[in-house]
């Protein structure tokens, strides 16, 4: 089974996705599930669930921005305060009965690097991220696999091209959502899929600069 475990809506500052039209085209090309996960909002869950009836996963989730950079909480559907320590922020997630799973740990800009990373006792890391370069990712699988941690691929898709990029593999059959969030809890997920290249990379780069200059040179 393959899930798209990182995906943004419009309802992130940073991308115009209709919830709507990722899990339509989500099921088009066969994944068995997603998750929306925007950024510190929890807004688009509802419309993605509605417009995935009973046979598509949506994995409801979030990206909270801590004092350190990206979180990701999985199976919650309520805010959680932006700009805690990493330590906190999982621990919220935890108290929510969600899972905390380190996004993109070893990006530049919004990774959280190898301190922070260590703050808190993630189940996983985000270990393909579909936005981060290879050098990035090659180092979150590093550390996963040396601390016997799950693995977790995600798109971080703001466009619809960008989904499925990269994923997340459950060996499993037939699962819902509930045990979507027991085998990442369980560090029983791997990831596959591809880096940002060149490409991806001048596009990455030019929204990120110019977004950024217009909140004011203020991060996500």
């Amino acid at each position: 089974m393959l899930l798209d475990l990182h995906n943004h809506t419009r309802y992130s500052p940073d991308s115009r996705v209709d919830p709507a039209a990722l899990v339509e085209l989500a099921r088009k090309i066969r994944l068995v599930g997603i998750a929306i996960t925007d950024h510190n909002s929890v807004g688009g869950i509802a419309a993605a669930e509605q417009a995935a009836g009973r046979e598509f996963l949506v994995i409801p989730a979030i990206e909270v921005s801590t004092k350190s950079g990206h979180v990701l909480g999985y199976g919650i559907r309520e805010i959680v305060p932006r700009d805690l320590s990493v330590s906190e922020t999982a621990e919220r997630i935890v108290a929510l009965g969600g899972v905390p799973v380190a996004a993109h740990p070893f990006r530049f800009w919004s990774g959280l690097g190898p301190a922070a990373v260590a703050e808190a006792a993630f189940p996983a890391y985000e270990t393909c991220n579909g936005r981060t370069l290879r050098r990035g990712n090659v180092r979150a699988r590093a550390w996963a696999r040396e601390r016997k941690l799950g693995e977790t691929g995600g798109s971080d898709s703001h466009f619809l091209d960008e989904v499925a990029k990269a994923v997340t593999a459950v060996d499993a059959g037939a699962v819902g959502v509930d045990d979507v969030l027991q085998l990442l809890a369980q560090g029983r997920t791997s990831a596959q899929g591809l880096d940002r290249g060149p490409a991806a990379t001048a596009r990455y780069v030019t929204k990120a600069v110019g977004e950024w200059m217009l909140r004011g040179m203020r991060r996500i």
